[in-house]
């Protein structure tokens, strides 16, 4: 793909037009929403929108005030109704607009007939995906091989051991590719990944309809522990792997932008959110499974991964900021791509496809 669909704004313009409100996009995981009431505040696509489980379900809605716009909430908690902070406008966990102060004077206002405009949403394999079409078809149909293929981790039931979000200034296409394509081990992180998951260990799948993965093995010459040991913070692996799964790791990529990093006993949820064409917004949720929590050691185990996983992210930021800075070049060219890139490739053609409908 040429440099400018990293930095023309009117093919970001396009982008948003043709693929994020008209795709599935990823907002949240189950696990940040466990219990009535509890809500969380995300930004997608210029968008102010709370995600907040119901009595009956969970709800992905605007959070715009629907008297003067003010925003009825932000961040995270627990609510039993969302109350406008400029007029106290309230509204209940269903958008239901139920008090409105004073308003009783002003003749032919139902207040019953208000509500918080809700987004579609469905959840698939723990995710919470919206979208802003109509049309597009569910998620869970759209997606059934790769629920099949994340079964054995069971990630609707994972808790999250920590979360952290980052500040991206380059293209989301910049962060998607790095994330899924493998041959930069050998470069941005020939101290951190690559002496355990060396590039020449890793291959990609064909593209399938709503997601494409990567896999890589540990080096032949590290013990299987390593795995969930050094390099997996001393957390005990999933159940059921075989000694083959437990020496692999992968990258998944649903399409266009929510990402996984599947090691052996946790997962790694990942939302690029498009903010402008140099600007996205990094979403990570660190999924372990349930006793993982009762551990004593769980602070000291959390911190190591948080390090660790810190580390990586930050060697990816400083070679995609040059990467984006180098993209606005006229002598910017698009490059012959390794194998290991395979990708990135599949990321251009579904994007071409997008905008060419």
């Amino acid at each position: 793909m040429p440099a400018g669909a990293y930095t023309n704004s009117d093919f970001f313009d396009l982008e948003v037009e043709k693929v994020f409100r008209k795709e599935w996009l990823p907002v949240g995981h189950v696990a940040q929403i466990p219990n009535v009431g509890d809500y969380f505040t995300i930004d997608v696509l210029n968008e102010l929108l709370v995600v907040v489980r119901g009595r009956d379900r969970i709800r992905v809605m605007s959070r715009v005030c629907l008297h003067r716009w003010a925003p009825v909430c932000e961040g995270s908690g627990n609510a039993k109704v969302f109350s406008c902070p400029f007029h106290r406008w309230s509204y209940g966990l269903d958008g239901q607009l139920i008090a409105t102060p004073l308003m009783e004077a002003k003749g032919g206002f139902n207040p019953r007939s208000c509500s918080l405009p809700e987004i579609r949403s469905e959840v698939v394999c723990g995710t919470i995906f919206i979208t802003f079409s109509d049309v597009a078809r569910s998620a869970g149909e759209l997606l059934a091989d790769w629920t099949e293929a994340m079964e054995i981790y069971r990630p609707e039931e994972l808790k999250i051991a920590y979360s952290v979000e980052f500040d991206l200034n380059f293209n989301w296409k910049i962060a998607v590719e790095t994330f899924m394509e493998s041959y930069h081990h050998i470069g941005a992180h020939a101290t951190t990944a690559e002496p355990y998951y060396p590039a020449k260990l890793h291959w990609v799948d064909d593209t399938r309809e709503g997601w494409t993965a990567g896999h890589g093995y540990l080096r032949e010459d590290l013990p299987t522990s390593v795995a969930f040991g050094e390099f997996g913070g001393k957390l005990d692996p999933f159940p059921s792997l075989s000694e083959d799964q437990l020496r692999r790791s992968l990258v998944h990529l649903v399409y266009p932008i929510h990402c996984f990093f599947i090691g052996v006993n946790r997962l790694h949820w990942t939302a690029l959110i498009p903010v402008a064409v140099n600007k996205t917004r990094w979403v990570r949720h660190v999924l372990v499974q349930p006793e993982a929590l009762e551990r004593q050691d769980f602070p000291e185990i959390v911190e190591r991964l948080r390090q660790s996983g810190v580390k990586i992210t930050e060697e990816d930021m400083a070679v995609n900021d040059m990467q984006q800075k180098g993209a606005a070049s006229s002598f910017a060219k698009p490059g012959f791509l390794h194998p290991l890139e395979k990708p990135t490739w599949q990321l251009s053609d579904y994007v071409r496809r997008r905008l060419g409908s």
